[in-house]
């Protein structure tokens, strides 16, 4: 049972694989890897974005959003991030109808009882 499980699992992971959005977002992080300046960009964000969590300060928050401002200003950057996000949902939506799949199951199981 639990290779059926697996198998049916694998299948839905490799649909995502081999989504379109999936492998521009690999090719473009592939690129984007080899900026060494978005690189230095994005880590300065993840810091200050760290910094702003423990601190919340007025003045760190308006660093953050200088780096993101930035950041977004970069087509290459922009372009996988929307890929990204799509990505995410794809999962997202996943997640979400295996779960109502349980739910309907384990309720439909409940009431025959």
């Amino acid at each position: 049972m639990t290779n059926e499980i697996d198998k049916k699992l694998d299948e839905l992971i490799n649909i995502i694989k081999n989504s379109s959005e999936y492998i521009n977002c690999l090719q473009i992080k592939e690129q984007m890897n080899k900026n060494k300046e978005l690189n230095e960009l994005i880590e300065k964000l993840k810091n200050t974005q760290k910094k702003y969590i423990k601190t919340k300060d007025k003045s760190v928050k308006e660093e953050l959003d200088k780096y993101e401002k930035k950041l977004n200003s970069i087509p290459i950057y922009k372009e996988y991030n929307q890929y990204l996000v799509t990505v995410n949902e794809k999962i997202e939506l996943i997640k979400e109808e295996l779960n109502n799949y349980f739910n309907q199951k384990l309720n439909k199981d409940k009431s025959t009882n």
